[in-house]
């Protein structure tokens, strides 16, 4: 009994000690707000240089964004943009000035930079804000999300399911500022690995994989958006924009495809007009419930609900889900950040679907698609800036099969000839 009690009453002792500890961190520390979980390791490869000439961001091949440096204060006002390929140097055979950065100080008459990279995503934004913010933006626009997924399919960072388990403990003690000053002191940090020909593989994202990415996501935009608000930099948060008659990236049951008619020997959204119920009923019998052949159907049907239940559920995924951009819109309403909700206008354009001929392929832009995103964001960049906005991006008028040939061999090989226009819910009986 007496060692009962002396466990009680040890444990109460430790329980008002850690009470005790939260108070006094919170009054000296204020209330936790969750801090980027990741940074680069020392002697790793350089992603951003500072030059006589200013800061350079090394990790942009093409069409790079020259040297900024110190804002001249009689100059204009100064928009720097952070991003993934959707918002530098996922289309080619484009300029700097036809990407959505470039379009938007045309635009509006501003200094828009353009910072974004092949394969970023917040681990690498957060590496690089401090430097990025020493050039004194006036705004600084964050469209990102595209590679939390897509890095976890190529690079196959949290591989390790071990980190999503614990991924529902950190959330449920994230509120706690005793938590994450120890969290901070204890945890490991991540490697960064930007996707490259020499790394890149194939890595199915499973449920608990999906969870520890949204996790880690909101945990660094926070992060990202806190750090450019205490140097007195408003944000502009774009939710995102995808392809939504996009394929995964892979054919689940390819035999099958071939079996319904489908002309396309790698994932590319052809057109689905021409197939006969015959083959696709045929094909359906060789492979029950293949994703494959439902987004077959939802094609034919104009089923928009369907598309975006297999967006959502692509084990190989390249697009940000309907998720990712609910925490997009949580994160700007927690921290006051501006958002543009880009997804949305999107679909009011597309009638319910994103403009499939804004899109080269899942998530890389047309030229047409550059401009839409510019004149989406800059509805909220006018806002911070005190801009007249320029007028929304009209909707094609003609849904050309330029993204239903989702690729940019597709492309190539059909010369965007208008006669394979997209026959979207034109399915024949």
């Amino acid at each position: 009994m007496k060692v009962l009690k002396k466990l009680l009453g040890g444990l109460g002792v430790a329980a008002l000690s850690l009470v005790l500890a939260e108070v006094v961190l919170r009054a000296v520390f204020g209330a936790p707000r969750l801090e980027l979980a990741a940074t680069l390791p020392d002697g790793s490869v350089e992603l951003i240089r500072r030059t006589a000439a200013g800061v350079e961001a090394t990790y942009q091949d093409v069409r790079k964004q020259p040297a900024v440096g110190p804002k001249n204060s009689s100059g204009k006002p100064r928009v720097v943009w952070m991003g993934g390929s959707s918002v530098h140097g996922g289309t080619r055979d484009i300029t700097r000035a036809e990407e959505a950065p470039g379009r938007l100080g045309a635009l509006l008459g501003v200094e828009s930079l353009n910072f974004g990279g092949i394969g970023m995503d917040t681990v690498s934004i957060g590496a690089v804000l401090g430097d990025v913010l020493t050039i004194e933006p006036d705004a600084l626009v964050l469209y990102t999300g595209h590679n939390e997924l897509g890095n976890a399919v190529f690079t196959g960072r949290y591989a390790d399911t071990r980190t999503a388990r614990v991924a529902t403990l950190r959330a449920a003690l994230g509120s706690s500022r005793l938590f994450q000053s120890l969290e901070r002191l204890i945890r490991g940090r991540e490697t960064l690995t930007l996707p490259s020909e020499g790394n890149e593989q194939k890595f199915t994202v499973t449920s608990d994989r999906r969870e520890e990415i949204y996790w880690r996501y909101e945990e660094r935009l926070r992060h990202i958006v806190g750090a450019a608000e205490d140097r007195g930099v408003p944000v502009i948060l774009s939710t995102l924009m995808s392809n939504g008659v996009a394929p995964s990236m892979e054919f689940e049951c390819p035999e099958a495809m071939r079996r319904a008619g489908f002309p396309s020997f790698r994932p590319e959204a052809l057109p689905v007009g021409e197939l006969l119920e015959a083959d696709l009923v045929a094909a359906e019998a060789m492979s029950p419930g293949c994703r494959d052949l439902r987004w077959l159907r939802a094609r034919r049907a104009g089923d928009k609900a369907e598309l975006d239940r297999l967006r959502d559920e692509d084990p190989l995924p390249v697009r940000a889900d309907r998720r990712l951009n609910a925490i997009i819109r949580t994160v700007a309403s927690d921290t006051g950040a501006t958002l543009v909700d880009v997804d949305e206008l999107a679909r009011e354009a597309g009638n319910g679907l994103e403009p499939s001929a804004w899109f080269l392929d899942p998530m890389h832009l047309t030229t047409d698609g550059h401009d839409a995103l510019a004149r989406m964001v800059a509805q909220g960049v006018s806002e911070v800036l005190n801009k007249t906005p320029p007028a929304l991006p009209r909707p094609p008028t003609i849904e050309r099969d330029l993204a239903g040939c989702g690729g940019e061999g597709c492309r190539a090989r059909r010369g965007f000839r208008p006669e394979f226009d997209l026959d979207f819910g034109q399915g024949r009986p």
